[in-house]
């Protein structure tokens, strides 16, 4: 942890230490006039149109830094972690049979699969048929390897097991106030025009990473959160801590890409969440466009975070 550098300082960060806790002694100490400004750099950097909203904090309250926290923009991938949330509640204690009803989901005419070509159905049946609970959430997270196709289809068989996406946004909601902003609208790769992108706020999706870095999720006792945390991706990255994350793109408009995530450093996790979206590919092509979008959310992530944890561990 950084000291003050005055002795004055030190005092009143002891004092805020013993009153409020570490995350409020880091909105304290954060140079967040220095922060927005290396953020508004790169966002200028990016050029051209882009919606970002930015979030970071401990593993409780408010944000140590938020930009547009509560704007609504594209997930991507990175909604999976709600759905592993409300997968693993629903099938609680059962997380190693085969949910009902799975069988009937892989179907071709299923709308979790139909807008998949035959080969791509094949795949998927190939891939999920007569898979454990844990097994479908795993390859929904990509903690288990798997194709893209299999990687999406495995988040669409959730939202058919949870009832569809309007019962699964409910479900979600129903979980924590905290989460209302997250909405549902279609399945993985299905046309995001016809019924509108699925959707959060910077903020909300903290909300569900907060939950899990706390082990603190509600209605899930201490087993279920264990097994949703082994579901998600993690590596120890030196000097930062043990990273969870979860992140999510897409190369059709409005082009899209999302880092969400903590790291557990120390006894203190840093929580975040970038997402970014921009209209079209502009001048480049699709791809160029595609890449440099996650460039610049590659680098508010960096940016954010060794800010923060900077502050917590120098």
């Amino acid at each position: 942890m950084t000291f003050p550098k005055s002795l004055a300082a030190f005092a009143v960060s002891l004092v805020l230490a013993s009153t409020f806790g570490l995350a409020d002694v880091l909105t304290y100490r954060l140079d967040r006039e220095t922060l927005d400004r290396d953020v508004r750099k790169i966002v200028a950097d990016h050029g051209g149109p882009i919606r970002a909203g930015l979030w970071i904090g401990g593993p409780a309250g408010e944000a140590l830094y938020a930009s547009d926290p509560g704007v609504n923009l594209p997930t991507a991938s990175a909604i999976k972690t709600a759905f592993l949330i409300e997968l693993f509640a629903r099938h609680a204690g059962a997380l190693d049979d085969s949910p009902s009803g799975l069988a009937t989901i892989l179907k071709d005419e299923h709308p979790a699969v139909a807008h998949f070509t035959p080969a791509q159905r094949d795949e998927i049946r190939e891939g999920l048929k007569g898979a454990s609970v844990r097994r479908i959430g795993g390859v929904m997270m990509g903690s288990v390897p798997a194709s893209n196709i299999v990687y999406n289809a495995a988040a669409n068989v959730t939202t058919a097991l949870l009832g569809g996406p309007e019962e699964l946004t409910q479900a979600i909601h129903d979980r924590d106030p905290a989460f209302a902003p997250i909405m549902v609208r279609r399945y993985m790769l299905a046309d995001r025009r016809v019924k509108g992108d699925n959707e959060a706020t910077p903020a909300a999706l903290a909300a569900v990473l907060q939950r899990l870095a706390t082990r603190k999720v509600p209605g899930l006792d201490a087993a279920t959160v264990d097994a949703v945390r082994r579901s998600v991706l993690t590596k120890d990255e030196p000097n930062l801590g043990r990273h969870y994350w979860k992140d999510g793109d897409l190369a059709t408009d409005p082009i899209t890409h999302v880092e969400s995530g903590w790291y557990e450093a120390g006894d203190h996790p840093i929580v975040y969440t970038v997402m970014v979206a921009q209209p079209d590919a502009g001048g480049q092509t699709r791809d160029e466009a595609h890449r440099h979008l996650t460039e610049t959310a590659k680098r508010l992530t960096d940016t954010l975070v060794h800010s923060a944890l900077a502050v917590e561990t120098r």
